[in-house]
């Protein structure tokens, strides 16, 4: 049979030698030790014991004699009992779910006046957040953008807000910006109507969300391991500080055409390696 029959039995809660033994006993009417040892691949010193557990389970039958025998049980009952308990289960869950998300949304809507700060520690989260606060942005989102980033993917939520009427502004870094796979990226956000500008080194990662909620990184993310934590804050004078310090270094930046005039040599010498 399948392996993938073995892996959903075990998922279901049977043992791995359970749901071996289970499947041997469903190639025959009945099955003794001697049948179930070769067939199921599990030492004869543990038979007897996953047996009992079967019959316990209600997955076989014991059948007397001078030579003991098991019957399998029926998959139609005793599966579909298994398969109902995970119905009843999903069914409570989603139940449970709609519960709780009622109660997060309302805990959402409640207003305070003061600072909220969010710690993220998991970059699978942290780019759940980036992308639900773009979803919420309506007018521009400033970005200091440096590697490593929380998504491998393209950012969906940007091209939809690009279309919305969102303004992006964006800064790289020249490291970034040379490389051809990198540059290809940015040159696609550029001609989906991203502004982008060109540094030589940015002081942190950084998103700013129509003026009143940021995201950055709380240390210097390294490229070896990818990961990195991040803080969101709203309603605070931190945010319109950090959006001069973008203005400053925006105003400074190179343009993405000034940028691959001023380093078309290294550049092309930088996509000849990667090429080759």
């Amino acid at each position: 049979m399948p392996s993938s029959h073995l892996h959903t039995l075990s998922k279901m809660g049977l043992s791995v030698n359970e749901a071996k033994v289970y499947l041997a006993l469903l190639k025959r009417n009945t099955s003794a030790v001697s049948d179930l040892v070769p067939g199921s691949g599990v030492p004869q010193k543990m038979i007897y014991y996953t047996l009992q557990k079967l019959l316990d389970k209600g997955l076989c039958a014991l059948i007397p004699g001078k030579v003991k025998r098991y019957k399998p049980a029926d998959p139609r009952a005793a599966i579909g009992n298994f398969v109902e308990r995970a119905q009843h289960q999903l069914a409570l869950s989603q139940t449970m779910l709609l519960e709780l998300q009622k109660h997060y949304e309302t805990g959402q809507n409640q207003t305070s006046t003061q600072e909220c700060i969010e710690i993220l520690r998991n970059t699978a989260l942290i780019a759940d957040k980036m992308l639900a606060m773009e979803r919420e942005a309506t007018k521009e989102v400033l970005s200091f953008n440096k590697a490593p980033y929380a998504m491998s993917k393209r950012n969906e939520e940007e091209l939809a807000g690009l279309k919305r009427g969102v303004t992006y502004r964006s800064i790289y870094e020249i490291s970034e910006a040379s490389k051809l796979v990198s540059r290809s990226v940015i040159e696609m956000y550029s001609d989906a109507g991203e502004q982008v500008r060109i540094a030589q080194n940015l002081p942190m990662k950084m998103m700013i969300f129509d003026g009143n909620a940021l995201l950055f990184s709380l240390e210097e993310p390294t490229a070896a391991t990818g990961k990195f934590s991040a803080a969101i804050i709203r309603r605070s004078n931190l945010i319109s500080g950090l959006q001069e310090l973008f203005d400053i270094h925006w105003s400074q930046a190179l343009t993405l055409d000034e940028f691959k005039f001023e380093y078309r040599d290294s550049i092309s010498l930088e996509d000849n390696q990667q090429r080759s």
